[in-house]
């Protein structure tokens, strides 16, 4: 009986405690943080991203983020303010999820606010830490190797690279590794990238781009007619294999084909073409 009358009791504490005026308030106060968080929700649904965003402003405002699930709403509103391209307030919840939450979406997230920023250090601590858990995964293998190249840490964007390749044969992927080589100042292992590519993938034609502005650089005037010629084959109004070709030409001074593929360049809307066309065709050397 003592024990039925302790459990009774207590049963008894709990009524009075759900009656009192603070319990009910605390109650309607987390039904209504619960219905501004559905109906933002709603309205992220349909990308309206300034109508959710103000509520969940709201959420944030009677909540307090005391819990774990009510820091899901500070996702929610980085991604409603990277939507608008608040990208800085974006970061600020960002980082402040993600230091209670270690969440993989929102740290992706996160990697698209740091690349809208041009913040490349940061974008490769997230890659980074991504990568670790899923070491196979060539979107972010990818990710990470662009990032690498805009960066100038060819070293480690030829490790990726070669880690893609292994995975699947890619002419554009083996073309930046052509890339990372010249970057390197080394044209020649470059060049032997670029015949590679020829040999396997003729159709592709960045390939005859990178290999002939490659020349062009190293002012090798002939090879670099080369490349573009066999592009011009595969694709003869290409605009910027013809500026390329021109240029060529005229640094070898043979005028009247360099002037005439540089205005047909020019007229396809390669602005660069302009200098040469007026040093070289238009009442000058021509």
């Amino acid at each position: 009986m003592d024990r039925m009358k302790r459990i009774t009791h207590s049963i008894g504490l709990v009524i009075i405690l759900m009656m009192s005026p603070f319990f009910i308030f605390s109650q309607s106060k987390q039904s209504a943080t619960v219905e501004l968080e559905e109906k933002a929700n709603a309205l992220l649904d349909r990308q309206d991203f300034e109508g959710a965003l103000e509520l969940y402003n709201a959420v944030v405002k009677k909540s307090k983020l005391k819990s774990n699930d009510e820091l899901n709403v500070l996702y929610k509103r980085a991604y409603c303010f990277y939507a608008l391209k608040r990208f800085d307030e974006a970061l600020t919840d960002l980082n402040q999820y993600l230091e209670k939450i270690p969440n993989d979406d929102a740290r992706v997230l996160r990697l698209y606010v740091y690349q809208e920023l041009g913040n490349t250090e940061e974008q490769l601590k997230d890659l980074n830490a991504l990568i670790s858990k899923s070491p196979d995964n060539s979107e972010l293998l990818r990710w990470r190797t662009s990032v690498l190249m805009e960066s100038g840490q060819y070293k480690e964007a030829q490790r990726d690279i070669r880690q893609l390749l292994a995975i699947q044969d890619n002419a554009d992927l083996k073309g930046y590794l052509g890339l990372t080589y010249y970057y390197l100042e080394n044209p020649d292992s470059a060049l032997i990238v670029f015949d590679e590519i020829i040999k396997q993938h003729p159709e592709n034609i960045q390939t005859y781009l990178y290999a002939g502005s490659i020349c062009l650089e190293e002012e090798a005037y002939d090879a670099a007619i080369h490349y573009i010629n066999l592009g011009l084959k595969i694709e003869p109004g290409n605009a910027t294999l013809l500026y390329y070709k021109g240029a060529a030409l005229v640094e070898k001074e043979d005028l009247t084909e360099g002037c005439r593929c540089l205005n047909k360049a020019f007229a396809n809307g390669v602005d660069d073409a302009a200098g040469y066309l007026e040093e070289y065709c238009y009442g000058g050397a021509n």
